[in-house]
């Protein structure tokens, strides 16, 4: 059997946040139910393929407001058309303000193992200010539900470079996640979006400086590496044990599906990805048509590629014996000039046979990872 990770995108909002990009609509109650008849019909596409799943995650949108009948008939759909691993990490998406103690007894039952909760801050006007529905209170009362009820494997998104946040308001964030004790925390410099309401009203705002955003940055590297997190990649820090394993599979270059709109797919050396639109989407479905809006075969020297960008925001980098033997080819020789230029400036480096980012390329890093394409 083939390992491969599985993505299911669930697109439903109750209200989109106000820096938000990624595809989502209002929450309609008619709608989730011909989705998710329309979504198993794609995942049964799969059977018969030999995949055996490594890791399951469920995105958003707003996955955690699926009723429980309808979060059984997709796993359902799942486990009639996979093989999914004993040790499987399986990932819901959760906004707190939707977590309960009830939803959280049947994300168990459903073999949900981890939770990822948008936090994104733990300041009031902060969350106001990015479209939050919830407020700092429910975020202890959502932690609480899902360790008590589902798992203890909880990951926390956190956000910097909020509108009026001070390197204060930050910190105090990381000191109230840390204090609920996940085993995963996950931190995202604020990115504006045009389209998004953040972005049309982005003069009305007061947005940290870049110095300022870059202090946040390195102040958390330290505040949470005395917390005992581990960081393994260039946003992400965990417990011994917990890191991430959908996301890791992504930077490693693995294959992986994905269903549902907007969704993307890597295997057999294609990447593909679905419409963005839902009614399209379930109407195809139903009339036995493609969802899939465009697929390209990718070359191997663009999968090493891939491989060498997204290897470098782990923060053990990129294997350079395993790229010679496996694919023949030379990361060091190929990429000479780049590689010299930024060793100069005290941005990378070799270690123990891996080409890595050093700490204080962290910052910069999408500039140097351009680099790489």
């Amino acid at each position: 059997m083939k390992d491969i990770s599985l993505y299911i995108h669930i697109p439903f909002c109750t209200r989109k946040c106000n820096y938000c990009n990624f595809y989502s609509i209002s929450y309609d109650a008619k709608l989730p139910g011909n989705y998710i008849h329309s979504l198993t019909k794609e995942i049964s596409q799969y059977k018969n393929k030999n995949y055996a799943l490594s890791s399951i995650y469920i995105g958003g949108g707003t996955p955690s407001l699926l009723s429980f009948p309808l979060l059984f008939t997709l796993f359902s759909a799942i486990n009639d058309t996979f093989f999914i691993s004993s040790n499987a990490e399986v990932t819901i998406e959760a906004n707190p303000a939707s977590i309960t103690k009830d939803i959280s007894h049947n994300w168990k039952i459903l073999g949900i193992n981890r939770v990822s909760i948008g936090v994104q801050s733990f300041d009031d006007t902060e969350l106001n200010i990015l479209g939050r529905l919830h407020s700092s209170k429910d975020i202890q009362t959502a932690v609480e539900h899902v360790k008590i009820h589902c798992t203890e494997n909880i990951s926390i998104d956190l956000m910097y470079g909020i509108p009026g946040q001070t390197h204060e308001t930050w910190m105090k964030s990381l000191q109230r996640a840390v204090l609920l004790e996940p085993k995963h925390i996950s931190t995202y410099c604020l990115s504006l979006e045009e389209g998004t309401p953040l972005f049309d009203a982005k003069d009305t705002y007061s947005f940290p400086a870049e110095e300022l955003q870059k202090e946040m940055y390195y102040t958390m590297l330290s505040f949470l590496e005395n917390a005992d997190f581990h960081q393994y990649e260039i946003s992400n820090f965990s417990k011994e044990g917990y890191k991430s394993g959908h996301n890791i599979s992504y930077w490693k270059g693995k294959e992986y599906i994905g269903c549902g709109p907007a969704a993307h797919s890597f295997y057999d050396m294609t990447r593909r990805d679905n419409i963005s639109d839902v009614q399209r989407y379930i109407s195809n479905l139903h009339n036995q048509q493609s969802v899939c809006k465009s697929s390209k075969i990718i070359s191997r020297r663009e999968y090493i590629s891939d491989m060498i960008f997204l290897g470098l925001r782990m923060t053990k980098g990129v294997p350079l014996s395993y790229l010679k033997k496996e694919h023949g080819f030379d990361v060091i020789t190929e990429y000479s000039d780049t590689i010299n230029k930024f060793s100069k400036l005290g941005y990378l480096t070799v270690d123990n046979d891996y080409l890595k980012l050093t700490k204080k390329a962290f910052f910069v890093s999408d500039e140097i990872l351009s680099e790489f394409v």
